[in-house]
């Protein structure tokens, strides 16, 4: 019971982000197409923001993508702002058929930019399968507008496989689950690619050294019934990289997502999809790598919360130089900010709820979600 009003609340609070969300449409090909768009919290005209597209997996539609990644969570903490597009019928076209979506999402960014302040240089795309596939189309054929792409749980399509005519070295991030029943881990979908394949694309294309660093990701979570490896291609041309969430026992969900959907198989639950994709996009631009957060993945496997969920205090086990401590709701609003004490973080004000800790160290920041019961 104690799960399921946390879970209510969470939703909750999340509708209320979502009508607070700028939703719009224009022409496309004689056809309304309309998207979400979230402003992180603290929104100015005056700063110019990174802009990242989600999209949404077959069958679903922008708002459910908005609230099972938990995407505004990340960009209310981050400061960027993401854009929940919709396809037409709930599908992207990745497999040259139907609409032209990449004229369309090209279009998307566009007109964003016209009504908003957009860094040009930091503008980003990833998906949810559908949307994974459609964020790879975008990488080969959208080169001279995204600085970086993220796929979870979507491979390849061969007709994007055969033609990517890239402008730029891209840094990729891939996450998939090794018993996806949607799109297989070794063969995808009928006429696409396997995860390994799409991987071995990429690392190629990118001019990868041929020997990947493998992390273990830290198991923190023992009931999910999955584990995760982080496996990095560094060192390729032109400063890119490509870098791969291989979930052992991982189905067709989204990492740390805000539901559990059984059909689908196990939800990893060891680390945040939504932070590990910002973290990587805020490493590179159109020009290059920025070196900004290149170390925040290695970090956050450095600092442990305890007790996770919390009551009336919070631990932190680091070896690292913590500087500062802000939680935020899931509204991003910022309800706690104070200097570290060597000892624990007094939350005896807080309410019940889900939470984001960012810690901010000498090297960089980590951002971990927290739950007080």
């Amino acid at each position: 019971m104690k799960h399921f009003l946390q879970l209510l609340i969470f939703c909750i609070l999340f509708f209320n982000q979502i009508l607070k969300a700028q939703t719009d449409s224009f022409v496309v090909d004689g056809i309304y197409r309309n998207f979400i768009l979230h402003l992180p919290s603290g929104y100015s005209p005056s700063i110019s923001y990174p802009l990242v597209l989600n999209l949404h997996g077959y069958t679903s539609n922008a708002s459910q993508e908005q609230l099972y990644t938990k995407f505004d969570q990340t960009s209310n903490a981050n400061q960027f702002m993401v854009v929940y597009p919709n396809g037409v019928g709930n599908y992207w076209n990745s497999f040259n058929s139907g609409v032209d979506d990449v004229k369309f999402l090209r279009n998307l960014i566009d007109t964003i930019s016209k009504r908003y302040k957009v860094n040009a240089k930091r503008v980003y795309s990833c998906g949810m399968s559908n949307g994974g596939f459609m964020s790879y189309t975008l990488a080969c054929q959208m080169s001279d507008k995204l600085a970086a792409v993220a796929s979870v749980t979507g491979t390849m399509s061969n007709p994007t496989l055969a033609n990517c005519p890239i402008t730029h070295k891209m840094p990729i991030l891939h996450i998939h689950g090794t018993t996806d029943s949607v799109v297989n881990y070794n063969t995808g979908v009928t006429g696409s690619a396997g995860v390994e394949q799409v991987i071995s694309f990429w690392k190629d294309t990118n001019g990868c050294t041929l020997k990947p660093d493998t992390t273990n990701i830290l198991n923190t979570s023992t009931t999910d019934s999955c584990t995760a490896q982080l496996i990095r291609y560094k060192n390729c041309k032109n400063g890119s990289e490509v870098q791969f969430y291989k979930i052992t026992g991982g189905g067709h969900t989204w990492p740390n997502a805000a539901l559990d959907i059984p059909s689908n198989g196990n939800t990893n639950r060891d680390f945040d999809a939504s932070n590990a994709i910002w973290e990587f996009f805020n490493r590179f631009t159109l020009d290059g790598p920025t070196n900004v957060g290149i170390e925040n993945i290695d970090l956050s496997k450095l600092v442990t919360i305890y007790p996770n969920p919390f009551t009336n205090e919070i631990k932190i086990s680091t070896d690292e130089t913590i500087k500062q401590l802000e939680i935020f709701d899931v509204l991003g609003n910022k309800i706690q900010e104070e200097k570290w004490n060597n000892t624990s973080l007094n939350t005896k004000n807080i309410p019940s709820g889900i939470y984001l800790l960012r810690i901010s160290l000498e090297r960089g920041e980590v951002v971990k979600r927290i739950v007080k019961n």
